[in-house]
């Protein structure tokens, strides 16, 4: 709602054009927020536009849902829309949702409430956080208590209002909704193997090298060279042997990569002459160098292989988990809780748990087995992201749900081709398991099947009859390569798949498995775990490819991007082993630094293994793959919004209701759609139905193993075709199993038979006279039989799938919040290079 009279302009500035003037008291439709939340979109009057961010403020319902919203029929009526629950998302295509109603005939009219149910086609725009929904249509229609000249205006009303074009919803609003329903099957053959973690409470970084380190010449620089296999500077004066090791703005020397380092303070004279090039742009501003801070150097460990690592500033401090029995280390960036009824370590490394009686390891995997505390703790911790990865809460859920969306775009078959280079002639080694094989020697993913060769680059699959090609855009792709198995390199290939095809054109899609994000153990995780060794051909200028890694880089779940990113400052520059010089094969040299991360690399967000080749690289970004080849791809949402505009079809689903309208709805409670076509409302810890005209009270919905229940989802459940598991029914007898003697009598114990002797002899009476019969007496009147006690009707009970309802808005809710409060926030200045000095403050941090 607008605060004052504000000028409605074409583009975010006052340098764009006029649309003319807001009034003041204005209810406009919000879409996004620059970062600083100086200008925003707005839609009103049918016109989109721009106005200042100082000017608007959320009206009173909106503050939290955008819901409920008003509209007035052609007779006079108001219609009232409640906050949609999302029911179904069949093979991502098709959404299902269910919204309770309200109409009002005329202000002296007593409300009626009703169902609708509505489809959508979508669309998935990932990169935004949100979905597109076409096509809608309303499929339910369910207002008993209304009168037939009612419910006439009611439908009139509700066709006028359904959207003509394209919708966008908040994708946390429809994941949060269907992620107790959607249930997506784990993959096989992950590795759990812990890593080396390392352990430190002082300032420490962590230099690794993807195997024994490799030696390449610095081109111009003779007598210099440098570390490979490693995303850190780390330079070699040959006559000496001598290393040096850039962190930050300070170096380090040793003559033994894995021990040994000391501060320097002069460097030689062939590492103050680097090129001037991009390769050693940031290297060169750390010369001639600076004294470390305080004169404290860090302490530097070494790995040969990825690793992780722990740093507290000083010993841990552990600080209670509300409601738990657990302990929240708060004096590290990584995710370390005790807990003290086992005096056990528990830390999260790429999406896993592992744990140990000691720091100091061995550490094993615990995912599967984590103490029921996990899944206690509280939403509003600063460390609430590791909910994300515990089995069995809603953020899980959610998390796996969001990874499962398959971005798309749409390929017009001849638009794009592929080029290989390869370091010599093309090698190729068995796939295991597999009768396929894959390129080694070259920075692109290239499948060999019977005959033809297909190749994968940046989302879109190519095809062709030599490795060399030519390839063009393949429009299917053979089943047998989704048959790669986790120990594979190429694995993350599965991922990407034809999603649809039409005459000149192929539609392609991934899913977070692609970006080496995958569903196991009940979670989402970073990487297979595997360890996929390099390639690599000794000699003057050696030559090294590296494969995808699971650990080195300190990958941590972002709820709010809905992807993995990188924290590891103190892993060096580029946050991690995976920053690491690549070959290129066509100029002969290496690429590296910054030349490989890009203008945006520093951001951290992992993108997918990128065949980076110098000329075209991924910079930054969280999932938008396709935006690598520029205009030539038309991703899924661009091609739905340009089809909309084409036909003019855009018809925003506006909301005619002023504050006024809504001032009383928040004392109705929540209001619910049933899936048995009636409508509940909850108020406080109270529910309501209503029927007949009026509202009754009835129970709560059960809350017991609602996971494990079908029956309340309704025919067909919310997964759709082909998305996943189903839900487990619970086994027969279960409600027996925890009693104790199950279905038997309980055991009486009977006191010991006497020997016999012991026992004492029994008296007999002494026999009486015969007893004198009473004259008979007239037959007893017996009583009027009493009718039989009338018990209370039992009352009835509020579906159970309304409990998942509510949780699942609050949390749709809670997460659009969180993402406007991000996308307001001033972004935050990212370092740029090595060392882990002082980023520190727990989980909190990491958005």
């Amino acid at each position: 709602m607008t605060t004052a009279n504000v000028n409605f302009r074409q583009g975010p500035g006052t340098g764009f054009g006029s649309l003319g003037t807001v009034p003041s008291g204005t209810q406009v439709d919000m879409q996004n927020c620059d970062d600083t939340g100086a200008w925003c979109s707005i839609s009103f009057n049918g016109q989109n536009g721009f106005v200042s961010g100082r000017y608007l403020q959320l009206s009173e319902p909106e503050q939290t849902t955008g819901w409920p919203r008003s509209f007035q029929t052609g007779n006079g009526a108001t219609l009232v829309l409640y906050q949609p629950q999302f029911t179904e998302w069949d093979n991502f295509k098709t959404l299902k949702a269910l919204v309770a109603a309200e109409y009002i005939k005329d202000k002296n009219a007593k409300p009626v409430f009703g169902v609708i149910g509505v489809s959508g086609q979508t669309v998935a725009d990932t990169e935004a956080g949100e979905v597109d929904v076409s096509q809608i249509q309303v499929t339910q229609l369910d207002f008993s208590a209304l009168d037939r000249a009612s419910l006439t205006d009611l439908t009139l009303q509700v066709g006028k209002i359904m959207p003509t074009g394209t919708i966008t919803v908040k994708e946390d609003r429809i994941t949060a909704g269907l992620a107790e329903y959607k249930r997506m099957d784990d993959v096989e053959g992950l590795n759990s193997e812990a890593p080396p973690i390392f352990v430190s409470t002082e300032p420490a970084i962590l230099v690794q090298t993807d195997g024994a380190p490799i030696l390449a010449p610095v081109k111009g620089d003779q007598g210099l060279s440098f570390v490979v296999n490693t995303n850190w500077d780390i330079l070699k004066i040959n006559d000496t042997s001598e290393l040096y090791l850039r962190d930050e703005k300070s170096w380090l020397t040793t003559k033994d990569v894995s021990a040994g380092w000391q501060p320097v303070a002069d460097l030689p004279d062939l590492i103050k002459s680097l090129p001037d090039d991009d390769n050693w742009k940031d290297t060169k501003e750390a010369v001639p160098g600076e004294p470390f801070p305080g004169n404290q150097p860090p302490k530097v460990f070494y790995s040969d292989k990825p690793a992780e690592m722990i740093v507290f500033e000083g010993d841990p401090k552990l600080e209670p988990v509300e409601g738990t029995g657990l302990e929240w280390a708060s004096n590290t960036d990584s995710d370390v809780f005790f807990l003290k009824a086992s005096s056990t370590w528990y830390i999260l490394v790429s999406g896993r748990w592992f744990k140990s009686a000691s720091l100091d390891g061995p550490w094993q995997f615990t995912t599967p087995d984590l103490p029921s505390d996990f899944q206690y703790i509280p939403e509003d911790a600063p460390y609430y992201s590791v909910r994300s990865s515990v089995p069995g809460t809603s953020e899980a859920e959610q998390a796996r749900l969001k990874a499962s969306i398959p971005t798309t775009a749409r390929v017009e078959v001849g638009s794009l081709s592929a080029d290989v280079s390869y370091a010599g002639d093309p090698e190729f080694k068995p796939i295991d398991g597999t009768s396929m094989s894959y390129a080694t020697n070259t920075n692109d993913q290239v499948i060999q099947v019977g005959a033809k060769y297909y190749v994968l680059q940046d989302g879109v699959w190519f095809v062709g009859d030599s490795p060399q090609g030519p390839f063009q855009v393949a429009t299917s792709v053979p089943d047998e390569i989704y048959t790669i198995p986790p120990s594979s390199p190429v694995y993350n290939t599965t991922y990407v798949r034809v999603y649809d095809s039409e005459p000149g054109a192929v539609w392609y899609g991934y899913t977070m498995g692609y970006l080496t994000g995958f569903l196991a153990w009940g979670v989402f995780v970073y990487g297979t775990g595997w360890r996929y060794r390099p390639w690599y051909r000794p000699g003057f200028r050696p030559i090294y490819f590296p494969r995808p890694v699971t650990y080195g880089i300190g990958a941590f779940y972002n709820p709010i991007r809905g992807t993995y990113g990188r924290y590891g400052y103190a892993y060096g520059p580029y946050r991690g082993i995976a920053g690491g010089g690549i070959y290129n094969p066509r100029t002969g040299g290496y690429i590296r630094g910054a030349a490989i991360s890009g203008p945006r690399g520093s951001a951290g967000f992992i993108t997918a293994y990128n065949p980076r080749t110098g000329n075209r690289i991924i910079a930054g970004g969280a999932r938008g793959i396709y935006g690598s080849w520029g205009g030539k791809v038309v991703t899924g949402p661009q091609w739905s919004r340009t089809r909309d505009l084409q036909k003019d079809a855009v018809n925003r689903w506006k909301r005619d209701g002023t504050p006024g309208n809504l001032a009383n709805f928040d004392r109705r409670g929540d209001v619910f759609a049933g899936r048995d076509g009636s409508v509940y409302r909850r108020d406080g810890e109270n529910w309501q139905k209503f029927e007949g005209g009026r509202w009754g009270d009835v129970d709560a919905p059960s809350r017991d193993a609602m996971k494990d229940r079908l029956g309340d989802i309704g025919a067909g459940a919310a997964i759709g075709a082909g998305a996943g598991a189903a839900l487990a029914n619970r086994p027969a007898g279960d409600k027996l199993k925890d009693r104790p003697n199950q279905g038997k009598l309980p055991n009486v114990q009977k006191p010991a038979n006497r020997p016999a002797g012991q026992r004492p002899a029994a008296q007999k009476p002494v026999q009486r006279p015969a007893a004198q019969k009473p004259a008979q007496r007239p037959a007893a009147q017996k009583p009027a039989q009493r009718p039989a006690a009338q018990r209370p009707a039992k009352r009835p009970q509020a579906p159970a799938h309304l409990s998942r309802d509510r949780r699942a808005r609050s949390a749709g809710n809670r997460e659009v919040n969180r993402q406007r409060n991000v996308q307001r926030a001033q972004p935050r200045p990212q370092r740029q290079g090595g060392g882990g000095a002082v980023r520190r403050g727990g989980g909190g941090r990491r958005r």
